[in-house]
């Protein structure tokens, strides 16, 4: 048994009394202790850091711990172990895993279109020419990973015509990028400038594509809805409150990145902020249905289910229309 497997099983026997100790914590008036994933390191996790440095969880009571889980399969696996109830993640493996009858389900929708550029190697002269080579992805079944098939899928490149690794981290990409060991990968700001410094090609900005979908977002289970719904109403208020900052506050926001990203290259961390947290984020962060069912489309030859299922299946936008209707939103930007 793997250590990670391990950690999981011993969380799960903890499960139970750490659901209770949040609810005693409630009703006492203390802080609820919250454990909050998110799946990658870049500009897309904005809004749950932001929420967590200015303090906007703890002001509605949640003692929030975030948690980096890399990739979203892994995201979706610890937050059905208990081990992270409230994931901040790709959308697609939320679906598939709701597929298999999680209850995994989408509470809001972060970032609406893709926020990738497509980099090749020098023997990638177009997007056609990527059918039979090997493309590096963070994870299986993550995010980029499907981005990139329903991407290529319209140039006519179907799933199994591209093999595709799990590679891991930015660095670790581009490493076997430059010795020929995959020949392409999508990176998303400011990783994509680090590329280009490193003579690595961009042949297609995905960001440009006039395409709906849901590429992540706050996701929990059907189950944690049942049994804290305050929990989420809370942790829904902060979220907004941190869309908001960072769409108002754009140095305050663009600390934040730097925190988190590590970079101290203030170009880069502008870029992050304007390419990716200004450009893509909405202040009411509905999920998009007609992005879920692109990726609906694309699992119809491999999942009957997907057929089957419409968007609305894989979210829950009560809390979000809660707030709205309630005003607060808009007092935010007032």
């Amino acid at each position: 048994m793997n250590r990670l497997n391990h950690v999981f099983i011993s969380l799960l026997g903890v499960l139970g009394v750490v659901s209770a100790a949040g609810s005693i914590a409630v009703a006492q008036g203390q802080p609820e202790k919250l454990r909050v994933a998110y799946t990658v390191i870049g500009p897309t996790q904005a809004t749950v850091w932001t929420a967590k440095e200015l303090g906007f969880y703890a002001k509605h009571g949640l003692d929030v711990e975030m948690v980096l889980l890399v990739g979203a399969p892994l995201g979706v696996t610890a937050m059905m172990a208990g081990e992270t109830p409230i994931i901040h993640t790709g959308a697609s493996a939320v679906i598939t895993s709701n597929l298999t009858g999680s209850g995994a389900v989408l509470i809001a929708g972060s970032v609406n279109r893709f926020p990738y550029v497509l980099f090749v190697t020098d023997e990638i002269k177009r997007v056609e020419d990527l059918k039979g080579k090997k493309f590096g992805v963070s994870r299986i079944g993550g995010a980029d990973n499907a981005a990139a098939q329903t991407v290529f899928l319209r140039y006519g490149i179907k799933a199994d015509e591209v093999a595709y690794l799990t590679i891991g981290s930015v660095p670790t990409r581009l490493a076997a990028m430059q010795t020929n060991a995959i020949q392409a990968t999508l990176l998303q700001p400011p990783e994509t400038l680090k590329a280009k410094e490193l003579g690595v090609k961009a042949l297609l900005d995905f960001t440009k594509l006039d395409v709906e979908w849901q590429q992540n977002g706050v996701a929990v289970t059907r189950d944690f809805i049942k049994r804290r719904p305050d929990t989420i109403r809370r942790f829904m208020r902060a979220y907004v409150e941190g869309t908001h900052y960072n769409l108002t506050n754009s140095k305050g926001a663009q600390k934040v990145l730097q925190k988190y990203l590590n970079i101290k290259d203030e170009k880069a961390i502008e870029e992050s902020y304007n390419e990716i947290v200004l450009k893509l984020t909405r202040r009411v962060p509905y999920p998009t249905e007609p992005g879920i069912q692109l990726f609906l489309d694309q699992l119809k030859t491999t999942n009957p289910k997907a057929a089957q299922a419409k968007p609305s299946d894989f979210t829950d936008v009560s809390f979000l229309k809660e707030l709205e209707a309630s005003g607060y939103i808009d007092k935010l930007y007032k």
